[in-house]
């Protein structure tokens, strides 16, 4: 937006606001109640030979307004269509509380939301259209809307507005009318087979169900941290205790991860629990599920996929997850009986992250490295190893699985489902390992104890299946969506900081609060910032001392890690001088290191001579970068390489320091800048 565009939005902002004093000032309430509104648009295009020559009364959005002498043409659009409205001088009322004349046409603006009461008819042209006798201002619209050829061009602006985007273009509502009917569907499909939808907690005690890392909260009512639910099977299992046969929700879940095309932290997930079956059953109902929602709402067999056809009706391939590491990779992890062995098969696929602490856990790995993208046609992996499902029950057949499954469609899983482990013996044990594991190596997203479910689970729960679809996930594939951000109408984003505009239309002192509010700390209190820029610390400065051979690739790569090293040492309240930098057309972008930055060139064995003298040195923060750190990418295998030589057997790339200006300078002032 450039200021001409800026300064017009505000003067197009206050001519509309002028308008509505006028109607005021005319006794017509620009914001009545209620409309009149008998039919819709659709009906009226639809059925035209029905509606002919009759008086009907419509309403909707006013997308268009053009003049031509005595006659007005406009389209309205409503939830249904986009319908013409034929408006002649000599048809149209004069002005009144109950309608707005001719003469004063101009205080409709595009955007308004209007209604008309007239005569169906057609243009010359053929057009359907209303001939209005009446008009009424429903609402009046203040701002104007985006361009009607370029619509919403901005990524985020269509994500952040995307009632806009959909005013604008509304054939993207269907996907979102598709996902609608899609959990209506999946619900009667359940409640047709005896399931009842029972609520569970959403705010819980203890959050558990699954390993992820939770969103806590402070009530203050009770005075204690609370958690937003990671899963709800607990509470379902607690269902089927106290006698209930088959029970599901679909409500929201609560994941304190990562936020990309294919994850968002909020998301729904239908959850069912069965008593007396296992999770055979669940793989025939869950196939059952997808083929009546692909034939009785979306009406079709194949979907398109990550540019792959799906047929949804076909046979779906059932294979254990061992067989189908062993299939695609060649890989037989029947075969391996020590970790040893299971990391050396890591290893020989290319794999180069941590290592896993169990061979059930090394299975995994392979198996989501090499084999889910090659599952793209419906396929049900069953047979998951324990250690990675510790809700599950161990098959009977082999110990080292679990009946558990999941479903992969276009290479993607689509839920996660098994047999419920009801021995609270082995709950407890497995319980106990979780929690200790949390204790020892602060996994944050190890299962808690719950001795409560595990009290509960002493009374006795049956023979119990479940099921864990996710509800997006689903959405996503039938309404052939590559992102999930494409089917959740108002995805998860950063709040957007308050702009110049915005001040200006509105008033510092109105949105003073909204930039002070940042989060909430444990206890539940406002954590405040002070809504104007720090000052800026100019007394202090970054150095980054690079090996002056380096040169392409290793020089860019130490420059980002040493960046990195020293701005997580630093205190992260002080390293910015602000939260954003804006430009003048109200774009804003995060702010960088209040600090200068300065690059300057040394040897090897000056950067280790430099290291020697001011390793301890306790007024200045300091990092090195050495030769393995670049070359190796795992931390345990860093760790083992630096452990078996000294500093100066290895090659510093780069050292980062931080500290004042003064200090700095003179440590540093005999290197120059990096060339």
């Amino acid at each position: 937006m450039t200021n001409d565009q800026r300064s017009d939005l505000i003067g197009q902002r206050n001519v509309r606001l002028e308008k509505i004093e006028r109607m005021k000032a005319m006794g017509i309430d620009p914001y009545p109640s209620n409309s009149l509104r008998n039919v819709s648009n659709s009906e009226v295009i639809q059925n035209y030979s029905k509606h002919e020559g009759q008086v009907v009364t419509v309403a909707g959005r006013l997308m268009s307004i053009r003049e031509h002498g005595q006659i007005v043409f406009g389209h309205i659009q409503d939830p249904t269509d986009r319908l013409q409205l034929y408006i002649k001088a000599d048809s149209l009322a004069s002005t009144s509380k109950e309608s707005i004349g001719f003469e004063n046409m101009d205080l409709f603006d595009i955007g308004d939301i209007v209604e008309a009461t007239g005569i169906v008819t057609k243009t010359q042209r053929g057009e359907v259209s209303v001939q209005p006798t009446t008009l009424r201002m429903l609402t009046k619209s203040i701002r104007p809307l985006p361009d009607k050829w370029a619509g919403l061009q901005d990524k985020e602006a269509k994500f952040r507005q995307r009632y806009l985007d959909l005013i604008m273009d509304p054939s993207k509502k269907n996907k979102f009318v598709d996902s609608a009917r899609i959990l209506f569907a999946i619900r009667s499909f359940l409640n047709e087979r005896g399931f009842l939808e029972i609520k569970t907690p959403v705010i819980q005690p203890l959050y558990g169900g699954t390993n992820a890392r939770p969103f806590s909260t402070y009530m203050n009512a009770l005075g204690t941290d609370f958690y937003l639910a990671i899963a709800h099977e607990l509470y379902l299992k607690r269902l089927i205790t106290a006698g209930f046969e088959n029970v599901y929700n679909m409500t929201g879940y609560f994941r304190n991860e990562g936020i990309d095309r294919t994850h968002n932290p909020e998301f729904q997930m239908l959850e069912t629990m069965t008593a007396y079956k296992n999770y055979e059953y669940n793989m025939e109902l869950l196939e059952s599920m997808y083929k009546h929602v692909a034939k009785n709402v979306m009406q079709k067999n194949v979907y398109k996929v990550g540019g792959h056809e799906i047929d949804l009706m076909g046979n779906w391939e059932r294979i254990m997850m061992v067989d189908a590491v062993r299939k695609h990779t060649g890989v037989d992890f029947n075969k391996i009986s020590n970790l040893k062995d299971a990391h050396q098969a890591l290893t020989s696929i290319g794999y180069k992250g941590e290592m896993p602490d169990s061979i059930g856990e090394s299975m995994k790995v392979v198996f989501e490295e090499k084999v889910e993208e090659k599952l793209i046609q419906p396929t049900i992996i069953y047979g998951h190893p324990v250690e990675i499902s510790p809700l599950a029950k161990r098959m009977t057949s082999d110990p080292r699985y679990v009946e558990r499954f999941e479903i992969f469609i276009g290479g993607i899983e689509q839920g996660d489902n098994w047999s419920e482990l009801n021995n609270p013996v082995e709950l407890f044990d497995r319980f106990k390992a979780q929690s200790l594991a949390k204790k020892i190596d602060e996994d944050d997203v190890a299962h808690p104890m719950d001795i409560e479910f595990i009290e509960t689970m002493e009374y006795g729960m049956p023979p119990t299946t479940g099921l864990g679809p996710g509800i997006e996930r689903f959405q996503m594939l039938f309404t052939e969506s590559e992102y999930i951000d494409d089917v959740i109408f108002f995805p998860l984003m950063r709040p957007a900081p308050v702009t110049k505009l915005q001040k200006e239309i509105y008033g510092e002192d109105a949105l003073e609060g909204n930039e002070k509010l940042i989060g909430r700390n444990s206890k539940g209190e406002v954590k405040a910032k002070a809504s104007g820029p720090k000052v800026q610390d100019t007394s202090k400065k970054i150095v980054l001392l690079l090996n002056s051979e380096l040169s392409g690739w290793k020089v860019t790569n130490t420059v980002g890690h040493l960046s990195a090293l020293v701005a997580n040492m630093i205190d992260r309240e002080s390293f910015a001088s602000t939260d954003s930098f804006e430009f003048s057309d109200g774009v804003r972008i995060p702010a960088n290191s209040q600090y200068p930055i300065v690059a300057l060139g040394a040897t090897d064995a000056q950067l280790k001579n430099f290291f020697a003298k001011t390793k301890d040195m306790k007024d200045i923060i300091l990092t090195v970068y050495t030769k393995e750190m670049l070359e190796i990418k795992s931390d345990n295998e860093i760790t083992d390489a630096l452990q078996k030589i000294t500093i100066n057997d290895s090659e510093i790339y780069g050292i980062g320091l931080f500290g004042d200006n003064d200090t700095l300078k003179s440590l540093t002032n005999k290197f120059s800048l990096y060339k």
